[in-house]
């Protein structure tokens, strides 16, 4: 009885300081006479569940119904009369835990304390990782700082090690509160889930950042819990400012901040016009302006932007020097520009191909060095370079969109025999259809030339025919004029004659060279 009253008094003076009330507040009185306020959680198999946060984790206690005298709730109603008037209160508890976003019941059927509507069926999701991060909700009414906040907390976890699962709440529509969330969740796979909320705070200029963290463990789950006030007007920097967005996450993962060994720095673009790329030298492309970047040292960084609209580019650069623990901002006003990319071989005469999959003998080459491209979408830009008798190299540079960038390439001897045999075979099918495709090139003209002679001999046919109904109709047959009809007429059909073989035959020779040209290239 002793240590029973021990254990009783430590837990009711660690629920003193929480900061939330799992359960409804009630007076508990043991039959050793000791008297204390606590957290009422249930009745369950004969034992009484008592609860409350210990060093940021919510603790449950459990103690027999028979070493207690009373438990009285505000109403005066005595708890332990019955299980109902227990399930009731249970009921009751569950409800005002979703309203603040805990969870203090095991989403389990077989467990009495559960919440008695998560037993619908949830929305079906498959989740990519068993961490799942629920979407900051939104009662400051600015969607765009909303948004940069779950940007930054998804890339701190991601860079803490866990991997996650992003969604927002309407992702599961069946759901209206935290505890039907997590239940689903945890139906799904879940083992631990994140929910956020930005909300403001007395005062006007500041907002607060609340982050819940849900473990599910056998019994109930653990919960974690962290706050952080900012200012409204410089939200974001004011959060990256002395790492204290990373130590609000870290708090909520259950971690001491001083565990943080690494700080970071932060730098915030905005260009003009906004919506530009931003990039760093050397890599692909990070987000869209207005951005936060953040760095792990204090050397200098060039950021790129570009912006491209009706197939014109809208690029500009700056370079940065970060200061850890704080934020950088700089903006950029865009402006026309023109990049290019030089590719220069040594020796001269390399063909140019795609970097996606193989090189064969159908791959379109690009062009040939060296050769000038102009760049619409700056970035990392890769290809291959194939020259017989030298190893294929493949290239990767990265063109900033504010200058032009030269590639010089030393392509390597090829010294293997079976290498060289192959690149051989390859030039002479490359060859093969080079010639293939220009001889069906070359077979179109004589085709429609001779389309055209025979069309040329198929009018003389009809003036003929014309000149030979005349003849039939006339009364002065052996005349002169007759005569120069008949001569007429058969002058006609002689140039019809000659018109229609010379047309057929370079028909026929065309569609000659046509059929082997399709038979040497394919």
């Amino acid at each position: 009885m002793k240590s029973t009253c021990i254990a009783l008094i430590f837990l009711l003076a660690q629920v003193l300081l929480a900061a939330e009330s799992q359960g409804p507040s009630v007076s508990v009185e043991l039959l050793s006479g000791t008297k204390q306020k606590a957290q009422f959680l249930g009745i369950q198999n004969d034992t009484v569940q008592l609860g409350g946060y210990i060093n940021n984790k919510f603790t449950v206690v459990r103690i027999a119904k028979e070493k207690f005298k009373s438990i009285v709730d505000s109403s005066g109603t005595n708890l332990l009369l019955t299980k109902a008037d227990s399930a009731a209160v249970k009921t009751d508890t569950t409800d005002n835990s979703a309203d603040s976003g805990q969870s203090v019941a095991d989403s389990s059927e077989k467990d009495s304390l559960a919440h008695p509507q998560v037993a619908e069926t949830p929305k079906p999701i498959e989740l990519s990782s068993p961490t799942v991060l629920v979407s900051f909700e939104d009662e400051i009414a600015d969607s765009s700082l909303v948004q940069q906040i779950n940007t930054l907390a998804a890339r701190f976890l991601l860079e803490s090690g866990e991997k996650i699962h992003i969604l927002k709440k309407k992702d599961i529509p069946d759901c209206s509160d935290n505890i039907c969330l997590q239940d689903s969740l945890s139906a799904k796979g879940a083992t631990t889930v994140y929910f956020g909320k930005i909300v403001p705070v007395q005062k006007k200029d500041s907002l607060m950042l609340q982050l819940t963290r849900v473990v599910f463990e056998e019994d109930l789950p653990t919960i974690y819990k962290s706050e952080l006030v900012i200012s409204r007007s410089k939200a974001v920097s004011d959060a990256l400012s002395k790492d204290q967005l990373r130590i609000f996450l870290l708090e909520a993962q259950g971690k001491d901040a001083s565990d943080l060994k690494e700080k970071k720095g932060y730098i915030y673009i905005d260009t003009d016009p906004e919506g530009a790329t931003l990039s760093r030298a050397e890599d692909n492309a990070l987000c869209r302006s207005p951005c936060t970047i953040p760095v792990t040292d204090t050397a200098a960084v060039t950021i790129h932007a570009f912006w491209n609209v009706d197939q014109h580019l809208w690029g500009g650069s700056t370079t940065v020097h970060p200061i850890m623990g704080d934020t950088v901002w700089r903006s950029m006003k865009l402006k026309r520009v023109n990049p290019e990319l030089k590719i220069i071989t040594n020796p001269a005469g390399a063909e140019i191909f795609s970097s996606k999959g193989e090189i064969t003998k159908r791959s379109k080459t690009i062009g040939t060095t060296p050769a000038r491209y102009p760049i619409m979408e700056p970035g990392l830009v890769q290809f291959k370079l194939r020259k017989f008798g030298f190893k294929d190299t493949l290239v990767a540079v990265y063109v900033p969109p504010v200058s032009d960038v030269t590639v010089n390439v030393d392509l390597e001897q090829e010294t293997d025999f079976k290498v060289i045999q192959s690149q051989q075979d390859w030039e002479k099918a490359r060859k093969k259809i080079r010639l293939g495709h220009t001889m069906m090139g070359v077979s179109i003209a004589p085709i429609i030339v001779g389309a055209l002679f025979t069309y040329l001999g198929q009018l003389d046919y009809d003036d003929a025919e014309d000149i030979k109904e005349e003849l039939n109709g006339s009364a002065t047959a052996g005349g002169e004029f007759y005569q120069k009809k008949v001569n007429e007429n058969k002058d006609l059909v002689s140039d019809g004659d000659q018109k229609t073989i010379i047309g057929l035959t370079l028909i026929g020779a065309g569609i000659l060279v046509l059929g082997v040209g399709f038979f040497i290239s394919f």
